[in-house]
């Protein structure tokens, strides 16, 4: 069973240490710390190749980030790479769709 990006958001949000959070990079580093180890078992079956499993993960560890910052704070990020995360996101929700149909 996977969770979805609004289960691993209110994991983050539900924290304490977000709650405490000052800035854009400890928010980053709280997604990563709390999410890392989840997302990476969403994403084992992705990719037989290590170096982009960890490419995937990492891409979904920053859309979380960028999810958090703007319907919460009311920040947009966009990083030189967003249309790069937007694909793998759109990619993975559709493989989700795919598995949960049969």
């Amino acid at each position: 069973m996977t969770a979805s990006d609004t289960e691993l958001i209110r994991i983050v949000v539900d924290s304490d240490e977000f709650k405490k959070a000052e800035s854009i990079n400890e928010v980053s580093r709280i997604v990563r710390r709390n999410l890392r180890k989840r997302i990476i078992d969403m994403h084992i079956d992705d990719s037989m190749d290590v170096e982009m499993r960890e490419r995937i993960v990492s891409r979904h560890l920053e859309w979380i980030t960028m999810k958090i910052l703007r319907e919460l704070d009311g920040i947009v990020m966009l990083p030189s790479h967003f249309d790069e995360i937007e694909e793998l996101e759109s990619a993975w929700r559709k493989s989700q769709t795919d598995m949960q149909q049969h």
